[in-house]
This record gives C-alpha cells, structure tokens and sequence, in this order.
C-alpha cells in the first residue's frame, strides 16, 4: 500500500455541523407537517441539488420553491437568502484533527458538494479554510458528488494520486465511489475514527 500524503475532508457534518431537520424541528416543534412540507421542498428539493451544482441562483430557486408552496413564503425567503448564517456551525473536535494532520506534513484538501453563497460564507467564517491545500466544490464545478467527475477533478488540478489519498465523507456512497478511484475512505460517524487514523498514520510514520 503507498504511503498516505494527502488527507481529503467533505466539509458538511464533517468539518462543519449542517442540520436542517434539527432547525426545523427546533423551529416547528411537532408541527410535524410544515417541517415535512419545508424538508422536502427546501432541503430536498431538486432546487437545493441545482444550487450545490451552480446551475441555480438563489432568487431562481426562491421563486420555483415559494410558487410550490406559497403558503410557506416567509419560511422559505428566510432558510433559502440566510441558512448559511444559522445553519452552520464548526465541529470543533474535527477541526482539532485537521490541524494535526496538518502538522505532521499530511496535504489537506476539500471535496464538498456545496451551494455558492453558503460555502464563501463558511469560507470566509471559519479561519480553519485557511490551511487547505486546495478545495473542489460543486457549484465552482459543476459536478456533485457522488458522480465520478468531481473525484476526478481534484486529483488533476492538484496532482495527486489516488493511492496516496484518505477521503474523509459521512456518506456513504460518496466515499465507494472515491473506492471505485482507487481513493482510500472512510465513512464518518463519530469523531472517533479521526483519533483511529491519526493512531494509524502516527505508527505507520515511526
């Protein structure tokens, strides 16, 4: 197995905490039917997919959102011009490892499916932006994950390769078709496989 040198993050409930079923319950209580009709026409909605590819701007995707549901147009102007400022909020305990990382000679990247206006928020928020290597995002793109161009991408503008790379993702079908690539990954759910790969790359360096 070649020696790992490159340490890819996903950045949503990676890096940082996005939870908008947590909001819309805190928001609506057990008003189980408006937090149905918003997580499916906001959050799941084939608007939100076209922002993260940057083939949407935010009014379009307002627009064609509120025309489905005009009962809900105040909810929907203020998650869809301002969720960046609310929804996002920094896994401090991730974070730490990054920097670790960082500090034993590891290469950090970004590949995160992300609309445009949220991420230069985050980016412009969170000082931890400031230690990547390099970063491939949807909407810059115009690939999402887990199709196969975007795992492409990085490597070529970065010159990596692929068997010298962790891929890091909390889903799992982004991180099989990282496999499929040859990128090693692994699927996160607890901040405890981030202490398991620091333990491994800390030993395999001794």
């Amino acid at each position: 197995m070649k020696e790992t040198r490159n340490i890819i993050f996903d950045i949503g409930n990676v890096l940082v905490r996005f939870d908008p079923l947590d909001y819309l319950i805190r928001t609506y209580g057990e008003d189980f039917e408006t937090i149905k009709i918003l997580h499916l026409n906001v959050f799941a909605s084939e608007e939100w997919k076209l922002l993260d590819q940057g083939l949407l701007t935010t009014e379009e995707a307002v627009a064609r959102i509120e025309e489905r549901i005009p009962q809900h147009t105040d909810a929907v102007e203020k998650i869809m011009r301002t969720w960046e400022t609310f929804l996002i909020e920094e896994i401090s305990t991730s974070v730490c490892f990054l920097k670790k990382f960082k500090e034993m000679g590891f290469r950090i990247y970004a590949l995160s499916n992300y609309p445009e206006r949220g991420f230069l928020y985050t980016e412009r928020s969170f000082p931890v932006f400031k230690l990547f290597d390099g970063k491939v995002i949807s909407y810059d793109v115009r690939e999402v994950k887990p199709g196969k161009r975007i795992y492409e991408i990085l490597p070529e503008k970065y010159q990596l390769k692929a068997e010298e790379c962790i891929f890091i993702d909390d889903t799992l079908v982004n991180i099989e078709a990282a496999g499929e690539l040859g990128i090693q990954g692994i699927h996160y759910l607890h901040s405890n496989q981030l202490m398991e790969l620091y333990l491994r790359l800390s030993a395999s360096r001794k």
